[in-house]
């Protein structure tokens, strides 16, 4: 029987090679330029996934020739010509740019790789040559940007309900889990900026677990960080398709999977004290066993007179024998291996598990190429009722990328997207709303490199002015990577894709820590004024901006 594991995916072996060469190559370049070395070995190109090749001297080759329409032409010659226009292309990146002195970008020959073969085939078209110095230099330049957070977040006294809840749980550790839900497109669904936003928070409050997720694994790049999944061959999946939903019936999350199969199975690895398996309850429905390390724990049914959303809850059993994992924490845990099994050829559909400890949560439900209007198509009772159930003190919508992309005017998006703001404030009162407007995103242009995007303006000018006017906090995101035109630097220095959209597990860690930063930064301000006596926050690896004026600069004054 087939079986599909989140171990997969080629975005995730994408980020993680992309950053292990970040990280690696470019201090031993620049110690090699360093010592006057890197010339004498030739020059250095970086491929999309940001591999570097040094090529042998120029000196020591005998020039090639090649058939061009006006006769002969030697590669050297051609290879001068780039190289002449390489202080050009370097220099062009800061103003947003990027051509060779031929008007074309420059490219080097194809590198064998271990990536996939989606992402050799990316490499091949992309591949740039990099002045090692340069990636330094705008690597620098982007850490210093991504420290600066002093008016990142526009009204940040919307997040005083978040701030509340965290205040609660640092006073009384053994308070509910509080947990921040994530919706979003492919930023969200590979768990890496939502990942890090969750180590962040986990350490400094306790590990609330990984929350809700997908059953299963319903299509490909999708993971979450701290746990481990796999579905059986058997398994439709319906949501990741946007021209048609189906019956829609999709649950919290957007995306369900289905089975009208015997002995088709889900897995779930992870840590939990509490597991739920949330599933569409119909007439007819079949039945499937859960097992927790082996051992039979319950039979869900998940049969019913009407459509209506089923939900089974139950303990996690301590002295669990699963395997070892280092949590966010840096706590050694064991994980529960949790095998769902369908009993019959009975309809089963199943909308998502959710697994939480005491602590906090940042919980990622991602969906790639999605919008934000379309979470206003999924089944309005199924998503009312899942959403309300989580009793989440943070809702976070980081959309946008793929809306910019679309032929959504500023009116329309405003419209639609206030709509799905202010059905989260009717369903949940009670909680924050924080907007992660979309980030800087460069396009092709027909051959000559890449340009800015400047399409991505209306969206955020929007999603924006939702926010003043429907109470939710926005953290502007573009701005926060250094304005438009800063995805060329983060792309050249390694922090960004070649696709120049999606970003380095690099890029995505730093810009959950400046989300962090900033977010903290307000919870320190309405810590100071509302948590008298306690010491001053310190997060390991975060600079935090300390509170003035007993936070009012920020709009988060003290409770009445």
């Amino acid at each position: 029987m087939q079986r599909r594991s989140s171990r997969g995916g080629w975005l995730g072996t994408w980020a993680l090679v992309g950053t292990l060469a970040a990280a690696l190559t470019v201090p031993a370049l620049a110690g090699l330029r360093g010592v006057g070395l890197l010339n004498g070995l030739g020059e250095a190109y970086q491929t999309a996934a940001g591999r570097v090749e040094k090529r042998a001297p120029a000196a020591k080759r005998t020039p090639a020739t090649k058939k061009t329409a006006g006769g002969r032409k030697t590669v050297a010659a051609k290879k001068k010509t780039l190289v002449a226009g390489r202080a050009d292309a370097a220099s062009s990146i800061q103003t947003g740019s990027w051509r060779s002195a031929g008007g074309r970008a420059a490219v080097g020959r194809p590198l064998k790789t271990s990536a996939p073969l989606g992402a050799r085939k990316m490499a091949s078209r992309y591949r740039v040559r990099v002045d090692p110095a340069m990636m330094l230099e705008l690597s620098a330049q982007i850490a210093t940007t991504l420290a600066d957070g002093a008016t990142a977040i526009s009204y940040p006294g919307q997040l005083a309900n978040f701030y509340r809840a965290l205040l609660a749980h640092e006073q009384d550790p053994e308070s509910p889990t509080v947990r921040a839900i994530q919706f979003g497109d492919s930023h969200t669904a590979a768990d890496m900026f939502t990942g890090e936003a969750r180590q962040v928070l986990q350490r400094q409050f306790g590990n609330g677990g990984i929350g809700y997720s997908y059953a299963g694994h319903p299509f490909a790049g999708y993971r979450i960080v701290g746990s481990g999944r796999s579905q059986s061959g058997g398994w439709v999946t319906q949501g990741t398709h946007f021209r048609d939903l189906g019956d829609a019936m999709l649950g919290m999350g957007g995306v369900s999977i289905e089975t009208a199969r015997q002995g088709e199975t889900v897995t779930l690895d992870a840590p939990c004290t509490t597991l739920e398996v949330q599933y569409l309850a119909q007439p007819g429905g079949g039945t499937v066993s859960l097992t927790d390390d082996g051992v039979a724990v319950a039979e869900i049914s998940t049969a019913s007179a009407v459509e209506a959303p089923g939900t089974y809850r139950g303990t996690c059993a301590a002295g669990d024998t699963g395997p070892a994992i280092v949590d966010s924490t840096g706590e050694q845990r064991q994980q529960h291996h949790f095998v769902l099994t369908t009993e019959s050829g009975a309809s089963v559909k199943l909308l998502g598990m959710v697994a939480l400890e005491p602590g906090v949560t940042w919980e990622a439900v991602g969906i790639n190429g999605a919008e934000a209007p379309l979470m206003l198509r999924w089944d309005p009772t199924l998503f009312a009722a899942y959403l309300k159930d989580t009793a989440a003190a943070l809702v976070v919508l980081a959309y946008g990328t793929n809306e910019a992309a679309a032929r959504w005017d500023g009116e329309s998006y405003r419209e639609a997207f206030g709509r799905l703001v202010r059905t989260i404030h009717q369903l949940l009162p009670e909680a924050a709303v924080l907007v992660i407007g979309p980030s800087d995103r460069s396009v092709s242009a027909r051959g000559r490199g890449f340009a800015p995007f400047e399409g991505t303006a209306r969206i955020i000018e929007a999603q924006r002015e939702v926010c003043r006017a429907d109470g939710c906090a926005f953290w502007d995101q573009r701005q926060r990577m250094g304005g438009l035109g800063a995805m060329q630097r983060w792309a050249y220095a390694g922090w960004a894709q070649p696709d120049h959209t999606h970003f380095t597990g690099k890029g995505y860690q730093s810009l959950a820590d400046a989300l962090m930063a900033d977010l903290l930064s307000g919870y320190e301000a309405y810590r100071a004024v509302n948590g008298p006596g306690l010491k001053p926050l310190v997060v390991p690896g975060i600079s935090l901006l300390r509170p003035t004026a007993a936070g009012a600069d920020m709009g988060l004054g003290k409770d009445e």
